[in-house]
């Protein structure tokens, strides 16, 4: 990306943080391709800086001499001869140039710097406590894309325990900040690029290039040499190793995109469901890749949890883009997309990509609906069918302070939506009226497509919201 998009808020805190008086820590992480090093490049903003990046799936002693090596070559200083036994005698290093000019020291995708273990941490913490943060104008980034290691080994880790001073967690676009991205392309093609890929800058911006997002899909996609064919390794690789616990995780749900619970997901995986299964689950959703819910009623430390694949990307890819792996890399066809997207689990798939979409965009949905000024909570409500009782799945169910309860049905067709789905949604405000007998049950339709003249006629739902509305 050549322009800077989108943002505004994370971008002003990194601002703020830069141009106060003192030392600082900032820590700025999220996955993969999501902005993180444009987002510091343009809050320095002409600030002099130490750029270090750690070397992916290499030994403490090679990252040291990338780090050195960088550190040299930055300054104009001969590249050969520095060394150090650790990391202590590294980063003290820093010391003497920032003593003569003051810099921003920047330590990117440190998790691979640090190799994952906690022993940089502690070295830095040690070198900025009596050296460096004692130097005028001098501030520390740390970069990572691993938000669990981020988060657990160095923002709460023992060592810089309350020494951080910003913490910002990148997440994908909305799809306003997508539409600014695709500036030259309707509303229905930003929704669009938001089903296939989420709101991942990188993607969006690899998509722009093309005539539209359904040619950008089908030469990125399904090419011998498309970007999104070698992704999913990519990613995984980067994240989490060749470690394959983690891919029998994602794979499993995604054979389910309404979500497992647990134990279904440990047998569905063939992974225990001891201490290493949570621990997988955690780094998962730390990196943005999956998401647990509880339904709506339950409390934070309910065991009724559903997991589901949260990226669009990585649903997207396993849906289509893996199974016809052979075809695509084979060059033989050219037709692969054509005939995907003509089967009824394509159809199924948009279904269930535009629901994620929705359930991302809630705080919109809340706007668009004129209660975002009352307090909250919206999630999933569901329950498992029984001897006693039915059971019931909705996506999207807003729980507000004013004693409403707002249902979302969201529904994504190439036809127009027609009046049969009042009766799926009044199964469910039956249900939720068992479970909230107190609450006034509001009906909502999120449509990516065309209500029927007769659905529109029966004022059955108290609003019906275009998909693009969410992005306008």
């Amino acid at each position: 990306m050549n322009a800077f998009i989108g943002r505004e808020h994370e971008l002003g805190l990194l601002r703020h943080f830069l141009a106060a008086d003192g030392p600082g820590i900032a820590v700025v992480h999220g996955r993969r391709r999501i902005g993180k090093s444009l987002l510091i490049a343009t809050a320095l903003d002409g600030r002099r800086a130490l750029t270090f990046e750690g070397l992916e799936n290499q030994p403490k002693k090679a990252q040291i001499n990338a780090f050195l090596f960088q550190l040299a070559h930055q300054e104009g200083l001969p590249t050969t001869g520095a060394s150090a036994r650790g990391w202590r005698e590294a980063l003290i290093h820093l010391e003497p140039v920032l003593k003569r000019r003051p810099a921003i020291v920047v330590l990117d995708e440190f998790q691979w710097m640090a190799n994952y273990r906690r022993e940089l941490v502690s070295d830095l913490k040690m070198i900025w406590d009596q050296c460096l943060s004692k130097l005028p104008h001098v501030k520390l980034i740390l970069c990572g894309s691993i938000a669990s290691f981020m988060t657990t080994k160095v923002v709460r880790s023992s060592a810089l325990y309350g020494r951080t001073d910003l913490e910002l967690h990148l997440k994908g676009f909305s799809l306003r900040e997508t539409h600014l991205l695709l500036n030259e392309r309707g509303l229905d093609e930003v929704v669009e690029a938001g089903l296939y890929v989420g709101g991942v800058p990188k993607y969006l911006d690899l998509l722009k290039a093309y005539p539209s997002i359904r040619a950008g899909v089908e030469e990125l996609a399904f090419r011998e040499n498309g970007y999104f064919v070698e992704e999913y390794e990519r990613i995984f690789t980067s994240h989490f190793g060749r470690n394959p616990d983690f891919r029998k995780i994602v794979t499993a749900l995604a054979s389910s995109p309404r979500g497992m619970f647990r134990t279904d997901l440990a047998g569905a995986a063939g992974v225990d469901t001891g201490g290493t299964l949570s621990a997988h689950l955690l780094d998962l959703e730390a990196a943005g890749f999956l998401a647990s819910e509880t339904p709506i009623d339950k409390g934070p430390g309910s065991r009724t949890i559903k997991y589901r694949i949260r990226d669009a990307y990585m649903q997207f890819y396993l849906s289509f883009i893996r199974p016809n792996l052979k075809k695509i890399r084979s060059g033989a066809q050219q037709d692969i997309f054509a005939r995907v997207s003509q089967t009824g689990r394509f159809y199924a798939w948009r279904g269930h990509a535009f629901e994620e979409l929705c359930i991302r965009h809630a705080g919109r949905l809340a706007e668009i609906l004129g209660f975002a000024g009352i307090d909250f909570t919206c999630g999933p409500h569901f329950r498992t069918p029984s001897r006693d009782q039915t059971g019931i799945q909705i996506d999207l169910l807003f729980s507000r302070a004013d004693n409403v309860m707002t249902l979302c049905e969201m529904k994504c067709s190439t036809s127009p939506t027609g009046k049969s789905v009042v009766r799926e949604v009044e199964r469910k405000v039956e249900l939720l009226r068992t479970v909230f007998p107190s609450k006034t049950i509001q009906r909502v339709l999120i449509l990516h497509g065309e209500p029927s003249r007769d659905l529109l006629e029966s004022a059955y739902f108290y609003k019906v919201i275009r998909s693009t509305d969410l992005a306008s």
